[in-house]
């Protein structure tokens, strides 16, 4: 090969490099959100669970956000309102709503499992052209050195 082939080749592969480190960034972001929707489920998992084994009108403590809580006692809980996305919520049984977000909290994981073996993909990929780089760099420099 070339010393002018070589260096052709070290261009492509710095190119393609590139355009995998922004496809693990996108991927890294993607992970992020899900796992920040995957805690957000679990904590609702969580909050179903420990409401069904509550009566009506136990107190309970209310977040109102920025770490402030509320005194209440528990209402009625034959029905509660689920948000199910794009700024709709429902209302359904406590046994729906444990399914409806059990099985939302499952589809988060499959997807946070299939980016995160998209992205070890992506990292091992980028890992081989590293190496590439490498040597094609050491090969071209042993040359003009006169190696």
């Amino acid at each position: 090969m070339t010393a002018q082939s070589r260096e052709e080749l070290m261009r492509r592969l710095v190119v393609e490099l590139q355009l995998m480190r922004g496809s693990a960034e996108t991927l890294q972001q993607r992970l992020q959100m899900l796992q920040s929707a995957i805690a957000d489920l679990s904590v609702a998992r969580g909050s179903i669970d420990a409401l069904k084994e509550a009566e009506e009108g136990a107190p309970i403590l209310v977040p109102m956000g920025g770490g402030a809580l509320v005194n209440a006692r528990l209402g009625n809980l034959s029905r509660v309102i689920v948000d199910i996305g794009a700024e709709v919520s429902i209302e359904m049984s406590l046994e729906e709503a444990e399914q409806d977000v059990s099985g939302r909290l499952e589809d988060m994981e499959k997807a946070s499992l299939s980016v995160q073996q998209q992205l070890e993909q992506i990292v091992a990929q980028m890992q081989i052209h590293q190496d590439n780089l490498n040597r094609l760099s050491a090969s071209l420099q042993g040359e003009s050195s006169g190696v």
